[in-house]
């Protein structure tokens, strides 16, 4: 099962790696700054179109979206 709170925390995790603004992420997926400040924040679920565009424009597969943390986990206990 996915879980959401797991996706909006990986995506504000990707963004600020990059060091880039919620607006600036709202324009290129044409809504709001507020609304995408609601997907980050878990009060909406984010739409197939925004993480099909997020995940090109953070240069990540969906499954560095939705895993994010535990492939990151994942990798560092194999390298033991």
């Amino acid at each position: 099962m996915i879980n959401n709170k797991k996706i909006t925390n990986n995506l504000k995790s990707l963004r600020e790696e990059r060091g880039l603004k919620q607006k600036f992420i709202a324009e290129k997926l044409g809504i709001t700054a507020n609304y995408y400040s609601q997907i980050e924040n878990g009060h909406r679920p984010p739409q197939i179109e925004h993480l099909l565009i997020l995940r090109d424009l953070f240069n990540v597969s969906l499954d560095e979206i939705f895993f994010k943390n535990e492939i990151a986990n994942c990798d560092s206990k194999q390298a033991i």
